[in-house]
């Protein structure tokens, strides 16, 4: 059984021995940094297995660039270099709004059987991936990256 409550204090347990500075945020996950760049890591209520006990998944993400004008080039790049990594994949957020895309790096796991070697060898998989790839993006795409002041 795996109910959002125990996976996110053994996630926590796991994190804060596996890595120097861990924020809890006020969503209920947590914030880390490495090098440049920030990861997330969010815990979430998933379907009950067939007997009816709780699940979770633990979904571990690293943003790449936002306010990106969505072309043909940003979806395509996405769809196939994005997704060619052992750990992770691209995917494209879209603002219909702002008529802008919000690019992340992400990658999720069963929180039912969780271990400790697995979640920090993902978190600083998708975390170095994402450091390499905003690069690409912000020089390929523009957009802001992450960090960039909101205006």
């Amino acid at each position: 059984m795996a109910t959002v409550e125990a996976t996110t204090q053994k996630v926590q347990r796991i994190l804060v021995d596996g890595f120097n500075d861990v924020r809890l945020r006020k969503s209920g996950g947590f914030t880390l940094e490495v090098g440049s760049t920030a990861g997330f890591v969010e815990i979430h209520e998933w379907t009950p297995d067939s007997e009816g006990n709780a699940r979770s998944l633990v979904y571990i993400w690293a943003p790449l660039g936002r306010d990106i004008q969505p072309t043909p080039e940003l979806f395509h790049w996405a769809a196939v270099d994005g997704q060619q990594y052992r750990i992770g994949s691209v995917s494209v957020l879209e603002d219909k709004d702002k008529g802008t895309c919000f690019l992340q790096f992400d990658h999720t796991i069963l929180g039912d059987y969780l271990d400790p070697a697995e979640l920090i060898t993902a978190v600083g998989a998708v975390m170095y991936t994402a450091d390499d790839l905003d690069e690409i993006v912000h020089d390929r795409f523009g957009g802001k990256r992450y960090t960039d002041p909101s205006e």
